[in-house]
């Protein structure tokens, strides 16, 4: 992985903001900084503000685990496409399957809002309809939760595939559409020839491992066996990469950014 502000890193997104790439981004760990409650987290104020001003003169994407109706009341802007529930929702042609996923995950809710190990690990289970999350940062035994979570994910049926995260186990259904599948399925219907797209976690590497030539991909925080083309050191330099971006395309709010970029780790 490159570090993003190395001569190198800068040169390769130079080259793909001057295609008027897509610009695709994560919420949670990216947009917005991890917090103990999931419903607590918050896009900072200059994040919001500059993405806005980026939003009006080039197309964004907003790829989340999230539901739509929960990611949306994160925004103050409006990106051209909304993608929750780890590519379920707010895709073309998504609905089709929607009501048969829902009932899936209805059935594994019933069963793990009944199993007295997760309670008792303090897991927090996140239904967003479509999929199902389950939470384990405020575990006083981590360790412990996560293993209640294995063992009552083992019992559910059908099989659900497990993306895992930061504290965090998604449960989705198979054949359900990730995050990879919407990246693809925005190329396709925008007809753009590059895209960026910045994450951080697990449910990122479903495009990270894409591999595709037109797809420039960063995550925060490096991770060794990531598959992501570039990283940035933390989520505080995610607001500096958008200010970046903004200068690098001639937006007006980029300009605060200045000339000046993070020095670059040792050995990127």
């Amino acid at each position: 992985m490159i570090y993003a502000f190395s001569p190198e890193g800068v040169a390769c997104l130079a080259a793909v903001l001057a295609t008027d790439p897509l610009l695709a981004f994560d919420i949670d760990g990216t947009l917005a900084p991890i917090v103990e409650r999931p419903d607590e987290a918050r896009l900072p104020d200059a994040v919001q503000h500059c993405l806005a001003e980026l939003a009006q003169r080039f197309d964004i994407a907003v790829i989340t685990g999230r539901s739509v109706a929960d990611a949306r009341r994160m925004l103050s802007f409006t990106p051209r496409y909304l993608i929750g529930n780890h590519g379920l929702e707010g895709l073309p042609g998504a609905a089709m399957r929607s009501a048969e996923f829902a009932r899936t995950v209805a059935a594994w809710q019933d069963a793990l809002a009944a199993s007295e190990p997760l309670a008792a690990a303090s897991v927090t289970l996140e239904d967003k309809r479509y999929s199902l999350s389950l939470h384990y940062r405020r575990a006083p035994n981590p360790a412990k939760a996560h293993r209640a979570i294995e063992d009552a994910v083992a019992r559910l049926a059908p099989v659900p595939r497990v993306i895992p995260g930061k504290a965090v186990v998604n449960l989705l259904p198979f054949g359900a559409p990730d995050k990879g599948d919407a990246i693809r399925a925005l190329i396709e219907e925008t007809g753009c020839s590059n895209v960026l797209y910045v994450g951080d976690d697990d449910t990122d590497e479903t495009v990270f491992g894409l591999n595709l030539p037109s797809v420039l991909t960063l995550r925060v925080e490096p991770a060794a066996d990531s598959a992501a083309a570039l990283f940035l050191r933390d989520q505080r330099e995610v607001l500096t990469l958008i200010k970046h971006i903004a200068t690098r395309l001639g937006v007006h709010g980029g300009s605060s950014a200045g000339s000046v970029l993070p020095d670059a780790p040792a050995g990127a």
